[in-house]
């Protein structure tokens, strides 16, 4: 579904992505693990096309080649992204920011047809959502929103889902439903690129696994060879067992 080569790249004269090549393949979960500014939520603003500054490298999306396109164009070609700390306009209504979301749905005669249809499927997703939805997103627990950046981002029907770290400043037990609703996604048969903290739950919803470090990609494959830990100890984390079942960053 997702395929990048090479892609370089950062913010002005500061370079962080070296020759990234990262895959998602169709209807799979990739979870891409690192230490904190290791370059994964730059590569997701890369692929979605927010970085300031990419040098080399392509994106393509089920075929497309999106390199050198703007991020609304992305979206429109079936790219969502979620960013870190459930990012929601929290004084609007639970239903207005998922119309919000519905905004870059095609085509002027049926969009509202559609945005409406898109609604009621966030809704059946997301029941609690429904039952909220005339109240002010702010007032929503850090899961509730969370939940609610989801269902904003899945209202245009993407292709692929990205997320940046979904389970960051929320209760281990809103975590497994959280990351449990992102596995029912994929079986749905979305295809999702997943930036995590928390190894052993990432790893719990993995089809395959990317490390990074130092803005490259060091270690990549299924996930069965992942499932030990020991690599991702060595290459990655350089942490113990008990402190990858906790999520310390």
């Amino acid at each position: 579904m997702l395929t990048v080569t090479g892609i370089t790249g950062g913010y002005g004269d500061l370079r962080v992505l070296w020759g990234v090549d990262a895959r998602v393949g169709a209807g799979k979960i990739t979870v891409v693990l690192g230490r904190n500014g290791a370059g994964k939520t730059s590569l997701l603003s890369a692929i979605a096309g927010l970085l300031p500054t990419v040098s080399e490298g392509t994106v393509e999306l089920a075929g497309q080649d999106l390199s050198g396109t703007r991020a609304h164009r992305r979206i429109r070609a079936g790219l969502a992204l979620v960013q870190e700390n459930k990012r929601v306009f929290r004084g609007r209504s639970v239903e207005e920011n998922l119309l919000l979301g519905g905004y870059t749905i095609p085509g002027r005669g049926l969009r509202a047809t559609a945005r409406r249809e898109a609604l009621e499927q966030a809704y059946e997703r997301f029941p609690m959502l429904r039952e909220r939805r005339r109240i002010p997103a702010g007032s929503l627990s850090g899961g509730q929103q969370q939940m609610l950046a989801i269902g904003q981002a899945l209202m245009p029907g993407p292709k692929l889902l990205m997320l940046d770290e979904p389970s960051a400043g929320l209760a281990p037990s809103i975590v497994n439903e959280v990351l449990g609703m992102v596995a029912a996604l994929r079986e749905e048969g979305l295809s999702i690129l997943l930036v995590e903290q928390r190894v052993e739950h990432a790893l719990a919803i993995a089809d395959d696994v990317a490390v990074m470090e130092n803005g490259r990609i060091i270690a990549a494959g299924p996930k069965a060879e992942f499932d030990d830990g020991a690599l991702i100890r060595e290459v990655y984390l350089g942490r113990t067992g008990e402190q990858m079942n906790t999520g310390n960053r």
